[in-house]
């Protein structure tokens, strides 16, 4: 892996980083959707939360469904 931030070279923490991201957008847009349909806070933070997961678990299924080939091996960076 050329270029990148330096300590998203381990795959691990650039797992972590993925799953974490996509946990903060789903949080995110639920959140805002609910807002947007319906006046109650309690809803907000309900999807917010529903969303999170979601978002987490898709995180993980994308990182678990990468080819072997496009992961990059520690030893070659």
């Amino acid at each position: 892996m050329s270029g990148g931030l330096p300590l998203l070279r381990n795959r691990h923490v650039a797992a972590v980083f993925i799953v974490v991201m996509y946990a903060l957008m789903g949080a995110l847009l639920s959140a805002l959707s609910a807002a947007v349909l319906s006046h109650g806070s309690a809803w907000g933070w309900a999807a917010a939360v529903v969303g999170g997961f979601l978002g987490a678990a898709f995180g993980v299924w994308r990182i678990r469904r990468t080819p072997e080939g496009e992961c990059a091996d520690e030893d070659n960076a």
